[in-house]
């Protein structure tokens, strides 16, 4: 750029915004042109003739600017800091920080910008954008048009397909109309848009339409329609008018040319101003096709618009403004398309004359507005003026020889130019025109008078450079070249003229205001225009600009729309930081653009496609339901993934619902228990969507499942049709919009099919749903998957994945509670206040965590009130959740009657009134609530709602309820019913089955004296008889859980009840009639927790019954009729079953198989039919899967088998091997294998391909070796894994192979090739394994860390990731169907997880590590290897052994008996602490302490007052066991505390760490401990530590095998023992301290007196002792092992040699023992805590001479798993062979033991029993037994001098002991809860 341009740009002009101060030499022609009134700037111009039209698109890309000068001035930001003014030009991308570079993708997104003060100016408008445009979904072929934007999307697309290298529209050189929406971005047809430039989604549209005429047809028709609508419609409303101009750009040139005439005659007629009309026009106009508008339809157009102009009321601004912005937008377009030839006197002076009288007016808005009008007319050339004929003559200088056509080329650089270029030419043309002027002078007498008229006429046309500037600026933004706008902005030399500076505030308001910019631009935007406000440089901001600045801001902060709030909060926040200098903010309002709003709604293309209209009717349907949805209780629930997901880990669930309504799921299964807020929330949920529906979008449609006939079909038309839509709107609804269904009460329907499916959701054709579908938990069985996720309708094809999903509710928290109490107290007029009512929750023993549940908890705040008015102690109260119902349903009666008996009755009803309250008004109630509901499970089935139509109904069961008369009128509106027009329910369906439960049980209501209770039958013990009318002998109710759980909750209450219960499974012995409600009864009693220890149960008929989880110790079953009963996971130790039925019975579990060595990998074959089983001692096995008999010849490798694979045909079986070989199995027949051998490393996985002619094997030699299956011959060898490689698979295709490698990696190998295909990192968390899914659309790899992470072969993105095991993932398995997958872990577990919603569906429980897992092909079952020497056999449709069961989630690792021994509290790895009854097992308290990390030991207090808890970062915390808040940190330790102890007087903790040292704390000053000793422990504490009973002495153990007793009193050493090599890892004092018991990891126990020093050995086992426990008496001692799950239990001997003698063995955990304690009270009593986290409690018996010893268990939580030690299966009959097995293995006996000779000495029992047992007596050393007639066998093995477990001898079949159990005078059998 030149100095004299770069000093012309710098100083100040006369335009109107100049500095009038200014003084400056002028040249001649300068003087020349001022003196005509012509300004250098002036444009003196005819025609614009180019050959490309300024509306012409530039590439795509950005467009680098010129150089700008540097000395430009500064411009001053709104708030503190001034930037440069150069800053506003295009700078790098990575130079800003700002967001101005995003995408315009991002404008549906919720972005937040700081306010302008913070925006840096040079992130303004960084950079050109493509030119923004409107775009839709593409609708599929013969899907129905949504939209007319859609329409013309379409359209646009056809005409784009029509040209491959040349524009859409081409572009007359001689004549162009602008192809978008002139100053914004809105335009659909993207005229500059070139075919190459469509996206792959378009490009695969068109190529479906191109094979479809068709549907191209139709798309242009129905483009015709829809204008032929809008001629047709006599109403110009603003929505068609919007709706119809958006088509003008894909017309054709005659429906185009109809429809302008359709505008023109409209507007032409209309008595008053149409503005919708006015800007529809012109958006027309700006967005015609080339050659669709003629000059004459301009000027026609130009004409009308002028007689608006003069028709418009002068007061009216805003009618003016917006007339005059029309004739403005059709200047603009006429100079652009060179309209010639315009008549002077009929069009061209009359609007110059209108528009100069407007001048003068005082809005400056309008009067810029008016102005640019007069501009853009100058440039219209008319029918020869005086003025264009001397010009020509002068020269005939033109625009195009002025050089304009650069600026057609919209580049700032040539704009600028061509204005240089334009003011030279002014110059020479005012000399030429003077020369003219001279020579009429001299030939004209009138000469002055023409010379005053030209220059008259010419100052009337002056021009300003602004005008075209403002254009040109135009044109960058229109076609979205924000940078060069910015630039023309920042050196435009006209930049300080007001009108310019107004001009660039407008289109800066436009593109702030138009939607279809992003978020960002917009945003700067606004920015921009603070800034030009706060300028103080060469850009000086006049005044009124400024006051126009702030009403531009002030209209965008109060703008409404989608997203727009984000703008009007920036411009808010813009429109605050500035400084206003006392401008006022002008009140008018004015259009921020020139064209109608983008339609929501498309009337006319509902018309024209025939489209009912729906949206009233869903109006009033969202309507009625917003009335009804009045949620004044609802505090938002949190949720888990799943069932089996942890319960800390909870996520909102409104979010989560959110979530999925975003996704692409299709179903939502929300879960929870009875009362929990799933129906509330439901409701929620529907407001919600109701109040933010939009129309056209997702419809939110709740249905009550219970209250819909039959909903498997046509489920959504039947609820539409209840709100009155026709058939028309239904077909409508169903083929053209989506629906959110938010079904509720899946439960309460009582349906058991897939309404997804059974209602053809979302198929072709179908409904097109989001369904949410709740269901309580209670409901479902263990497989209930099936049931709600979608399922494909082509039974060859697989059921679609990832679309499903589902939550669980969680029980309310402590907030939730406080928060749901804190909106209940304000509802009513109340006694008690928030802290009342949460005073009580809390006092009351466990109530708090009964009212976790909602309803439960409004409840009890009903009930509260009467519950607690009697009682002083709050603490003595006792509740259960029955309890709550009866208190509550007293409470509403007494409530309702007192509302009945003020209400005005009449005489008839004040009379019966009188006679319900002297009959007993709540009794009656309940007695009515008690008769419907039993009426309604007997006539429909339990289903919740009733509908009573008295005219239909009154020869029905319901008139007795529902009916007029005076009795049942008032009882009905008494009691808890909601009424909903004629339909009826209960309040809640825990209320119906509350009362049906009361049909059984009564209610406290009815008291034994009631009259209701008059004619009941007692028995000889003075019980009363139950009816036998009632449910419990004429209804199976195992299938109505809720109705057992209120049952149970009444046994527990009412102990007569109970006795009831056991009378009828008594009398089921003899009264086969009563076998079913024996069945339901013994269910009751065991859901109720009663234990049925040593109960006598002999002939009794339960069939059917529920038994699971129930406690049967030494129980009598002989000759019972046990058909299909429930017997998983129940404890049946020496239980005896002789001569019972047992056909059907469940266990819940299969077999397991053990072996000789650790098993490594398993392996079901494709039919099923066999499983393959590699051990560590190199065996192969096959198992036939139906007699599970091993059927293989011998194989073996020569070291451990680590993986198997069959062959599809299942002929052959490969294996490899810790013996680098890979070898090939015949399973037919015996041969020897062909082994393949070339790995040089231990073999680590082996797979047969697909077709099974090729073998792939993984080793450690960081190779996979591909083999032909048949010869064994080497294929390939693929290299490239630098690591061990752990697994290897084929595609399902079996042309590529999959590979996971400890480098880090996951490699894809071409079969074919044998090349690398690809490589993928994981990022430090290697995959150990992975396997493919059926259809090859997933990957599933198991890592290290133990999560599992799916990822999507064809997109190559991650899916799920799945967290659950806390160690290593060994393998991991997809079902047959590809929806599951198993893992096997480290960590003892095997778990099962949903492939699509990657949630968990279930766990087992190992013994030990798992290596290995397979599915069987139905994926009915689960194999499982662990390092135990077993595989078990799981069911994979169950949630897994630990379901259903309450107490600790992690091991227990102490317990500990209060001194009363009444109680019992266990702490756990779970970070609780639980309190237990120790004769029930009743849970009493719980703490669960805050997760500061994982908890490592445990110890109580003496007074149990307190609990104290080490971490593995070394913190020790003690805690209250009053409130379970810390009470102290005791910091010292730097790792692991591993073993924490409480001296005897409770002042003193000893601590120990894995670092080494030995603490005290002294509890009365607990700033730091002291280091007794530093002593090496082991880094998982193999060590002990214990106090002496008076606490003066500390024993403590090393790994070096010393026992070391430290004096406490003076801290110092007193005494050391050395064991031998062996670590001491268990120490005991006896309890008069004079003995220490020291166990060690071999296994045996060295007694030593402390006062002799002498020693006594004991061997127990060959494995580690962890606990050795001292009876109160100590006479006993308990053992617990590292590693077996048994209890040794061993006698002191009666002499004085201190020798003791091994007794037997307790067994029943499913995981070593962590902690043992004795009943301080009760004599040989103790309890486990066990790593399956359960607390078990156990009593001795002993004979008077102590020769016999039985062992029977008391209760137990967390059973976990079947127990069967010493059952007795004599002579059962039904029992399959599988369930025998798993019997058997379990330790059950089936043979008679048969004694040889007098009396036996040693005993032998088969390894099958041993540890199962029953009472054995000492005897000689010479005699022997026999099992039947076989003799001593490798399979038995003496037994230790007593073998006591339990009562399995005869003795009580005898009639004496069935008098023992007998129902004792006061009607209460023997039995223990």
């Amino acid at each position: 750029m030149t100095e004299n341009t770069h000093k012309h740009r710098s100083s100040p002009t006369d335009g109107n915004g100049s500095d009038k101060n200014f003084t400056k030499p002028l040249r001649m022609s300068d003087k020349l042109l001022n003196a005509l009134g012509i300004s250098k700037s002036d444009k003196n111009i005819k025609n614009m003739a180019s050959n490309q039209s300024l509306n012409a698109q530039p590439p795509l890309q950005s467009v680098q600017p010129a150089p700008v000068d540097p000395s430009v001035d500064n411009v001053t930001l709104p708030g503190e800091h001034t930037v440069e003014f150069n800053d506003l030009k295009e700078k790098p991308l990575a130079t800003s920080h700002s967001e101005a570079s995003l995408p315009s993708t991002c404008a549906n997104e919720h972005i937040h910008l700081p306010p302008c003060q913070h925006q840096s100016i040079t992130g303004i408008f960084s950079m050109n954008l493509p030119k923004p445009v409107i775009k839709t979904d593409l609708p599929r072929p013969q899907d129905r048009i949504e939209s007319t934007e859609q329409l013309a999307y379409c359209n646009t697309l056809l005409l784009l397909s029509q040209s491959t290298s040349t524009p859409v529209v081409a572009i007359d050189d001689d004549k162009a109309i602008s192809g978008s929406n002139g100053n914004g971005p809105k335009a659909l047809n993207d005229q500059g848009c070139l075919a190459s430039d469509l996206d792959g989604s378009e490009r695969a549209w068109l190529q479906v339409l191109e094979q479809d005429p068709i549907e191209q047809h139709h798309l242009r028709c129905l483009a015709l329609k829809v204008v032929e609508e809008f001629v047709n419609d006599n109403i110009s409303r603003s929505a068609v008018i919007a709706e119809v101009v958006i088509l003008g750009p894909v017309l054709d040139r005659s429906t185009f040319r109809s429809l302008l005439s359709c505008f023109l005659d409209r507007l032409e007629k209309a008595t008053l101003l149409d503005i919708g009309l006015l800007q529809g026009l012109v958006q027309l106009v700006e967005g015609a096709t080339s050659g669709h508008v003629e000059d004459d339809d301009l000027v026609k157009t130009l004409a009308v618009l002028r007689r608006r102009l003069t028709g418009t009321h002068r007061p009216s601004s805003e009618h003016l403004y917006q007339v005059v912005l029309a004739i403005s937008r059709l200047l603009d377009i006429m100079i652009n398309c060179m309209v010639k030839d315009l008549n002077r006197t009929e069009d061209h002076q009359p609007l110059a004359c209108i528009l100069t009288e407007l001048k003068d007016t005082d809005d400056s808005i309008l009067r810029f507005q008016v102005n640019y009008a007069l501009q853009a007319l100058q440039y219209i050339p008319d029918d020869e003026s005086t003025l264009q004929a001397v010009l020509r003559f002068a020269g005939g200088v033109t625009m195009a020889t002025l050089g304009v056509a650069s600026v057609c080329k919209l580049d700032p650089t040539n704009l600028f130019n061509s204005l240089d270029t334009l003011r030279q030419a002014a110059g020479q043309l005012y000399e030429v025109t003077k020369t003219n002027l001279e020579a009429m002078e001299a030939s004209q007498k009138s000469c002055s008078g023409a010379m005053q008229s030209l220059v008259k006429g010419i100052r009337a046309g002056t021009r300003h450079e602004w005008y075209l500037t403002l254009l040109a600026g135009r044109m960058f933004v229109r076609d979205g070249r924000l940078a060069d706008f910015k630039r023309t902005v920042h050196e435009a030399h006209c930049r300080n003229e007001r009108s310019f500076q107004t001009g660039v505030c407008q289109i800066l308001a436009e593109i702030a205001a138009d939607p279809l910019w992003d978020l960002v631009t917009r945003h700067h935007a606004v920015d921009f225009l603070g800034a030009l406000y706060n300028s103080s440089g060469s850009w000086k901001p006049h005044p009124d600009v400024k006051q126009w600045i702030l009403v531009i801001l002030t209209q965008i902060s109060g703008l409404s729309g989608v997203l727009v709030n984000v703008v009007n909060e920036h411009a808010t926040s813009v429109l605050q930081v500035l400084n206003h200098d006392g401008i006022a903010i002008d009140s008018a309002s004015y259009p921020l653009t020139s064209r109608p709003p983008r339609p929501d709604v498309f009337p006319l293309l509902i018309r024209a496609q025939k489209i009912p209209y729906v949206e009233r009717a869903l109006h009033l349907m969202m309507k009625q339901r917003l009335e009804e949805a009045q949620l004044q209780l609802y505090i938002p629930p949190m949720a888990k993934a799943n069932l089996q997901a942890p319960d800390d880990e909870l996520f909102p669930l409104m979010e989560n619902v959110q979530e999925f309504l975003a996704s692409d799921r299709q179903v939502m299964l929300i879960l929870g228990d009875s009362g929990s807020g799933k129906s509330t929330f439901n409701q929620r949920l529907e407001y919600l969507l109701c109040t933010e529906y939009k129309r056209g979008g997702p419809i939110p449609l709740f249905i009550n499942l219970a209250a819909i006939d039959n909903p498997q079909q046509d489920m959504v038309s039947k609820q539409l049709q209840f709100y009155n839509f026709n058939d028309d709107q239904i077909l409508e609804l169903k083929l053209h919009r989506q629906l959110v269904l938010i079904c509720d009460g899946y439960d309460e329907s009582q349906q058991m099919v897939n309404l997804h499916r059974t209602n053809s959701l979302n198929q072709p054709g179908q409904w097109n749903t989001k369904m949410i579908i709740s269901c309580r938990t209670q409901y479902l069985g263990q497989s209930y998957l099936d049931r709600f996720r979608p399922q494909s309708t082509n039974r060859y094809k697989l059921a679609p994945q990832g679309v499903f999903q589902e939550a669980v509710i969680a029980p309310f928290s402590r907030k939730q509670i406080q928060d749901y109490v804190e909106k209940y107290v304000p509802l009513e007029p109340r006694t008690l206040c928030t802290h009342n009512y949460m005073y009580m929750l809390i006092t009351i023993p466990h109530l708090m965590d009964l009212v976790r549940n909602p309803f439960l908890l409004l409840l009890a705040l009903e009930a509260l009130p009467d519950i607690t008015k009697d009682t002083n102690d709050l603490s003595t109260i006792k509740i259960v959740r029955v309890q709550l119902y009866d208190t509550f349903v007293d409470h509403w009666l007494n409530v309702n009657k007192r509302r009945l008996r003020s209400n005005a009755l009449s005489e008839e009803d004040y009379d019966t009134l009188e006679k319900l309250e002297e009959a007993g008004f709540t009794a009656m109630g309940v007695d009515y609530s008690r008769r419907l509901a039993s009426a309604m499970y007997n006539y429909q089935d339990g289903k919740v709602i009733v509908k009573y139509v008295h005219l239909q109904d009154k020869a029905t069961w319901r008139v007795k309820f529902f009916g007029p008369d005076p009795e049942v009128r008032l009882l009905r509106e008494a009691s808890p019913l909601t009424r909903s027009g004629s339909y009826y329910q209960f309040l809640h369906r825990s209320m119906l089955e509350y009362f049906f439960s009361c049909t059984v049980a009564g209610s406290r209501s009815l008291e034994p004296d009631d009259e209701l209770h008059s004619q009941s039958s007692f028995d000889s013990f003075g019980v009363r008889l139950l009816d036998p009318a009632c449910p419990l002998f004429t209804r199976d109710l195992l299938t109505e859980s809720s109705v057992i759980q209120f049952l149970s909750e009444r046994v527990q209450e009412n102990p007569s009840f109970k006795t009831q219960l056991l009378n009828v499974i008594k009398s089921s012995k003899s009264d086969v009639s009563l076998a079913m409600a024996a069945a339901n009864s013994i269910t009751i009693l065991v859901k109720a927790g009663m234990v049925f220890r040593r109960h006598d149960f002999r002939g009794i008929r339960i069939p059917g019954a529920d038994l699971s989880g129930g406690q049967f110790d030494s129980a009598q079953f002989q000759e019972a009729d046990l058909t299909n009963v429930n017997l998983g996971m129940s404890w049946l130790r020496n239980a005896d079953f002789s001569n019972a039925c047992m056909e059907g019975v469940r266990f819940g579990e299969l077999p397991y198989l053990e072996h000789a060595d650790g098993v490594l990998a398993c392996r079901y074959s494709p039919q099923g039919s066999m499983l393959a089983v590699g051990l560590r001692s190199g065996d192969v096995l096959i198992y036939d899967t139906q007699t599970w008999e091993n059927i293989s010849p011998r194989m073996k490798h020569d070291g451990a088998v680590t993986s198997l694979a069959f062959s599809p045909d299942s002929q052959r079986l490969v294996s490899g091997g810790e013996d680098n070989t890979v070898r090939l199995w015949d399973c037919s027949c015996e041969g020897p294998p062909v082994v393949i051998d070339g790995h040089t490393d231990k073999v680590m996985s082996v797979v047969f391909s697909p077709c099974g002619k090729k073998v792939a094997s993984a080793s450690g030699d960081k190779t996979v070796r591909l083999w032909d299956s048949m010869s064994g011959d080497a294929l390939f060898v693929l290299k490239g894994h630098t690591s061990v490689i752990d697994t290897v698979r084929f595609t399902p295709n079996g042309r590529q192979l999959v590979s996971c490698s400890r480098d880090d990696t996951i490699r894809l190998w071409d079969v074919e090739i044998g090349a690398s295909g690809g490589v993928s990192g994981w990022g430090g968390r290697f995959a150990i394994c992975l396997d493919i899914s059926p259809d090859g659309y997933q990957i599933v790899c198991g890592h290290v860390d133990g999560t599992l992470q799916l990822w999507d072969t064809v997109s190559g993105s991650a899916g799920a990731l799945m967290r659950g095991h806390i160690d290593m993932v060994r393998r991991v398995m997809f079902s047959a169907d590809g929806q599951r997958i198993a893992s096997a872990g480290n960590d003892c577990t095997v778990r099962v997880w949903d492939s699509s919603a990657g949630t968990l569906t279930a766990m087992f429980h190992g013994t030990g590590p798992c290596f290995d897992v397979s599915f069987s092909p139905n994926g009915e079952h689960l194999a499982s290897a662990d390092i135990y020497r077993k595989v078990r056999l799981w069911d994979a449709n169950s949630s897994g052994p630990s379901a259903g069961q309450h107490g600790h989630t992690d091991a227990v690792t102490t317990v500990a008996y209060l001194p009363t021994g009444q109680t019992i509290w266990s702490g756990g790895q779970d970070n609780s602490v639980r309190q237990w009854d120790a004769l029930t097992g009743a849970v009493g308290s719980t703490h669960v302490f805050p997760a500061y990390g994982k908890i490592r030991s445990i110890a109580f207090a003496p007074d149990f007052n307190h609990t104290v808890t080490g971490y593995s970062n070394g913190a020790i915390r003690l805690w209250s066991l009053q409130t379970g808040k810390q009470v102290a940190h005791l910091e010292g330790h730097t790792s692991n505390v591993v073993i924490l102890t409480y001296s005897p007087c409770g002042q003193w903790i000893a601590s120990r760490g894995a670092d080494k040292t030995i603490r005290l704390w002294d509890l009365r000053d607990t700033e730091g401990g002291y280091v007794l000793a530093t002593i090496d422990c082991g880094i998982f504490g193999e060590c002990s530590m214990t106090f002496s009973p008076t606490g003066l002495q500390l024993a403590a153990s090393d790994i070096y095998g010393t026992v070391n007793i430290y004096d406490l009193q003076t801290g110092t050493l007193s005494s050391t023992a050395t064991i031998g090599e062996e670590i001491a890892t268990a120490l005991a004092y006896s309890p008069n301290g004079q003995e220490l018991a020291i166990g060690n990891g071999e296994g045996a126990i060295l007694f030593w007196d402390l006062q002799s020093k002498k020693h006594f050995a004991l061997d127990v086992n060959n494995m580690g002792i962890s606990c050795i426990v001292y009876s109160p008496c100590a006479r006993w001692i308990a053992i617990a092992e590292y590693v077996n799950t048994t209890v040794h239990l061993c006698r002191r001997q009666s002499n004085d040699t201190g020798a003791w003698d091994h007794v037997t063995v307790v067994e029943g955990s499913l995981d070593p023992i962590k902690s043992i304690a004795w009943n301080p009270v009760v004599p040989l009593e103790f309890v486990t805590g066990s790593r399956d986290r359960s607390v078990r409690v156990w009593r001795i018996s002993e004979s008077n001479d102590g020769s016999a010893v039985t062992v029977d268990f008391v209760w137990g939580s967390n059973i976990g798993m079947l127990s069967a030690s010493g059952m007795k299966l004599r002579g059962i009959t039904g029992l399959d062979a599988l369930n025998r097995k798993l019997l058997l293995r379990r330790g059950a006996v089936d043979k008679p033991v048969i004694f040889v000779g007098e009396k036996p000495d040693t005993i032998f029992f088969p390894r099958e029993v041993w540890g199962g047992g029953g009472t054995i007596f000492f005897a000689s050393s010479n005699d022997r037994y026999s099992s039947e007639s076989e003799s001593e066998s490798e399979d038995e093995k003496p037994v230790r001098q007593i073998v006591s477990v339990g009562c399995l001898n005869d003795s009580f079949s005898s009639e004496e002991e069935d008098e023992k159990y007998e129902v004792p005078e006061d009607g209460e059998p023997e039995a223990e809860e």
